[in-house]
C-alpha cells in the first residue's frame, strides 16, 4: 500500500537516523501548505541506511526523468499561491506525425476569436 503520495521534486534530504539502525526520513516541501516537513519511517526487514540509499536513488531517478520529459514535451506547472492549486500547461503525450499534421489543419482551419 501507498504510505506517501510525494512529489519527487520537492524531495531536499534523505538520510538514515543516526540513533536508531532501522529509522530514515527524508524533508520535503508539502505541495498544498508550501511548509517544509520531514517524513521519518522505520524499517522492518532492512537497516535505514540501505532503504535511505534505496529510496534516495528512486527519488533522483524520477526526478531526472521528470525533468527529461518535461524538456522533451513542453510541459510547464505554475502554483498559484492565492489559492494553493497548480496548474499544468501542454501534455506529455506524444503524438505522431500523422496527428500534428492534423492537429495543424484543424487550428488552420478554426476561425480566429479575438
Amino acid at each position: 500500500d501507498l504510505i506517501v503520495d510525494q512529489t519527487i521534486e520537492k524531495v531536499s534530504f534523505c538520510a538514515p537516523d543516526r540513533n536508531f539502525d532501522r529509522a530514515f526520513s527524508y524533508i520535503c516541501r508539502d505541495g498544498t501548505t508550501r511548509r517544509w516537513i520531514c517524513h521519518c519511517f522505520m524499517a522492518v526487514k532492512d537497516t535505514g541506511e540501505r532503504l535511505s540509499h534505496a529510496v534516495g536513488c528512486a527519488f533522483a531517478a524520477c526526478l531526472e526523468r521528470k525533468q527529461k520529459r518535461e524538456k522533451e514535451c513542453g510541459v510547464t506547472a505554475t502554483f498559484d499561491a492565492s489559492r494553493t492549486t497548480f496548474t499544468r500547461e501542454g501534455s506529455f503525450r506524444v503524438t505522431t506525425a500523422t496527428e500534428q499534421v492534423e492537429r495543424e489543419e484543424i487550428m488552420r482551419q478554426m476561425p480566429d476569436t479575438k
